[in-house]
């Protein structure tokens, strides 16, 4: 079998000779516009000079900072190999050089700081562009569409079905499914209506937000068309709204959006805790199963690459289920996708969680609390 990986220590050699580099170009671009603006120079020409410069400068300028970005993305995948060869799946930030922030990591740490990486290269998660994750404004092509009447109490949120839409947030969406089956009246509690009537000028929505419970306000018009939907309507739900508060909450980032943990979904919503379990210690049957019946809520995540182990070919990689319950005569547990019961992939899942191949099908789960 061909091994997969690196010399660690040497990628953050490489990483920290990139943030060095990164620096000085930084460093240099303000330099340099210093010089140019001492310059005794007036007319036409040192106009022309000066604009031209200034492009040159913020190229350069960001292209430092890309090179120092880059030093944070190969520190990120040194300590993701670190993490998958540690029994807890933690790692000690001083052995990245300062690359990564953080006493010690744990997943959603590493998973969000590859995620921030890439922000550098990515356009703000916002509805109004055809060819962005949200589409169009959802205001713009229905025109005729009434926000007030979204249902947002607990009976409306309790007989509605998630459909994921086209943003890659099934680590949130699917903690939201599961938190819609264990606790619907919370997520009711947490979204009011703004304007007279309720909903005609919007939401507020309540979310756990790094380490606190913040409000969060949510237009009609930040709704995308190819956001979330509810699946039989197609039409904005509840879960619309849940969703754009997410990512409101983040003024937009690709990286609060596009990836976290499962555990990470729970504890946004709910405000307690979720505990985290990856490929080295996954729950077995028995405590999935009194999970459920405590009513946790309870998700988890494919392998990132492609699942090879029981039910792989029903499993999307890198995707996030809800545990939507269990089979006690087979000893399997149920997996909901958030893609919706139309999606070309299989809507619900079954697998066995005692399966010793288990852990190359599922990586990592999240229980929150009852």
């Amino acid at each position: 079998m061909e091994f997969l990986g690196a010399d660690t220590e040497a990628l953050v050699d490489v990483a920290g000779r990139c943030r060095d580099a990164g620096e000085r170009l930084v460093t240099m671009s303000v330099d340099l516009d210093g010089i140019v603006d001492a310059a005794e120079w007036t007319g036409p020409d040192a106009d022309r000079f000066r604009a031209d410069w200034e492009r040159a400068r913020a190229d350069l300028s960001l292209r430092g900072d890309h090179v120092a970005a880059t030093a944070e993305l190969l520190a990120r995948q040194a300590a993701e190999q670190d993490a998958a060869s540690d029994p807890l799946g933690r790692i000690d930030s001083a052995d990245y050089d300062g690359m990564l922030g953080g006493e010690f990591l744990d997943w959603s740490d590493i998973i969000n700081t590859g995620e921030r990486v890439g922000d550098l290269w990515r356009d703000r998660v916002e509805a109004g562009d055809p060819d962005s994750a949200l589409g169009e404004r959802y205001t713009d092509v229905h025109p005729d569409w009434a926000p007030e009447e979204v249902g947002t109490d607990r009976a409306a949120i309790e007989r509605s079905t998630v459909d994921q839409g086209a943003l890659g947030d099934c680590w949130y969406l699917a903690a939201l499914m599961s938190v819609q089956r264990t606790d619907p009246e919370l997520l009711a509690e947490n979204i009011s209506g703004l304007g007279d009537p309720p909903g005609s000028e919007g939401w507020e929505v309540r979310l756990y937000v790094d380490g606190e419970w913040t409000d969060v306000a949510v237009d009609p018009s930040d709704l995308g068309a190819q956001g979330k939907v509810d699946a039989s309507s197609g039409e904005p739900s509840w879960a619309s709204i849940y969703e754009m508060a997410m990512i409101n909450a983040h003024d937009g980032r690709p990286s609060a959006v596009s990836a976290d943990t499962p555990a990470a979904g729970i504890e946004m919503i709910t405000g307690e805790r979720a505990s985290e379990y990856d490929t080295v210690a996954q729950p077995s049957f028995e405590e999935y199963k009194q999970a459920i019946d405590e009513g946790r809520p309870v998700t988890v995540m494919t392998d990132p690459l492609k699942p090879i182990g029981p039910a792989a070919d029903d499993l999307v990689a890198a995707h996030v289920y809800e545990v939507s319950g269990y089979d006690e005569a087979t000893g399997e547990i149920i997996l909901t996708n958030p893609h919706g019961p139309q999606s070309q992939n299989p809507y619900e899942v079954r697998i066995d969680p005692d399966h010793p191949g288990y852990a190359f099908s599922i990586t990592m789960t999240g229980i929150g609390e009852p």
